[in-house]
């Protein structure tokens, strides 16, 4: 399930699956969705001494994967289910699965649609990453990288391989970097400007990225400049509020025509079928997350400029 459903490339919709916990829904990119199953607790092996939200290695199709409980991972309150149902996902090339109360349908809607998290729902600010409003009711969508990584770092954003060597080569990209999880955006910009990118411009959503990109293409073309004097590389999430990173490289390269700005999507989505979707968007280089020294490398290559 999920891979099947992937939507044109650059359409900038995405088909979420919502899912409740209590009273409150949720949701998830289906792209990201392995399968789902009604919970077996006799498939279940209890790991002791653990995360109190990691329930144990659930037997899946042979093999065991962790099983998370977002209930408690969210500090939902308490609420007995008679069928819990398991939600088993693969992103960053990895499956997990997490234990909700239950699911009720997938909406297909822009990511327009979809706000960044505002101040009335702050205690879920750093478990999610934006809202859909839909028939009077609020649909949270989870941050999965987020408490994976809170869970089990070792399965996180890994900088531990990086070549931190700072050089004046790379001092003087104009990086941007656009991604809506604040716990990836904070590590990934962090890593970057410890390696020497010192100018990065981070952006938490799609749309917000393509007004500034748009804004500096019209000021280079007045001024008669090269657009790489003040855009030197874009790197871009796909999964985001307002616009997603395949409508926002289509933007880049087809309508506003900026094809020497190289463009790396970099997301926990990529697979056979996403690339596809990538290259038809005209992006330079795709890159599954978690590793950024790969990102860095991938950036020096496409800048021109190898240390």
């Amino acid at each position: 399930m999920g891979n099947e459903i992937l939507l044109e490339s650059g359409t900038n919709e995405v088909e979420i699956l919502e899912f409740f916990l209590g009273d409150q829904s949720f949701g998830i990119n289906i792209a990201k969705i392995a399968q789902i199953l009604p919970f077996d607790r006799t498939k279940l092996t209890v790991i002791p001494h653990s995360n109190p939200a990691f329930m144990g290695a659930l037997l899946w199709q042979g093999r065991t994967i962790p099983l998370i409980d977002l209930k408690i991972f969210l500090h939902q309150p308490p609420y007995d289910i008679e069928q819990p149902i398991v939600l088993v996902t693969e992103f960053n090339g990895v499956k997990n699965s997490f234990l909700t109360d239950g699911v009720n349908r997938i909406h297909r809607v822009g990511w327009g649609a979809i706000s960044p998290m505002g101040p009335l729902l702050d205690r879920y600010s750093s478990a999610c990453t934006g809202s859909i409003h839909i028939l009077d009711q609020d649909i949270l969508l989870i941050d999965f990288e987020f408490i994976i990584a809170s869970i089990n770092p070792e399965t996180s954003i890994s900088a531990k391989h990086i070549d931190q060597r700072v050089d004046a080569g790379r001092s003087d990209k104009m990086i941007i970097f656009v991604e809506d999880s604040a716990f990836i955006r904070n590590t990934i910009s962090s890593q970057l400007k410890k390696c020497g990118f010192d100018q990065v411009d981070v952006f938490e959503n799609g749309l917000d990225a393509c007004n500034h990109i748009h804004a500096l293409a019209k000021k280079s073309q007045k001024e008669g400049l090269d657009i790489r004097s003040a855009l030197s590389l874009v790197v871009t999430d796909i999964e985001m509020p307002k616009m997603d990173g395949l409508a926002l490289c289509r933007v880049i390269k087809k309508e506003l025509q900026l094809e020497t700005v190289p463009v790396i999507l970099f997301s926990s989505l990529i697979n056979e079928q996403m690339a596809y979707k990538c290259r038809e968007v005209g992006a330079d280089a795709f890159l599954t997350k978690p590793r950024v020294d790969e990102l860095v490398v991938l950036m020096d290559r496409l800048l021109g400029y190898n240390i």
